[in-house]
């Protein structure tokens, strides 16, 4: 087949492989079958946060999206304030990790 499709309401949220791996996690790339990168859904709660984590040992570069909601993107200690429509690349030797705002946050996470 030269294409997958799937939808958010079938994967199930949970800790992956990820450095940042968190309960909140759902693993897109694994349920489409991509090999190339990774690709994350991640659905916080109020107030809930990622994993600290940077990518030294592994070379990968992060990137998000948010889609709903906000909250801060916190790089080497500074908090960035982000909100649906923002985008954020973070480099592989930066500490980070995201804390959703007071409404939640939802985010897409690709790591290549």
């Amino acid at each position: 087949m030269s294409y997958s499709v799937i939808h958010n309401d079938d994967v199930q949220a949970g800790r992956g492989p990820h450095p940042a791996a968190s309960p909140f996690d759902k693993r897109i790339s694994e349920s489409l079958n991509l090999r190339g990168f990774e690709m994350y859904k991640v659905e916080l709660p109020p107030g809930a946060t990622t994993e600290l984590h940077n990518h030294l040992d592994d070379s990968v570069e992060d990137a998000y999206a948010i889609v709903r909601g906000g909250g801060w993107v916190v790089v080497d200690g500074e908090e960035i304030a982000v909100s649906a429509g923002h985008f954020v690349a973070v480099t592989e030797e930066s500490t980070r990790f995201i804390k959703a705002g007071d409404g939640g946050c939802d985010l897409i996470a690709v790591c290549a």
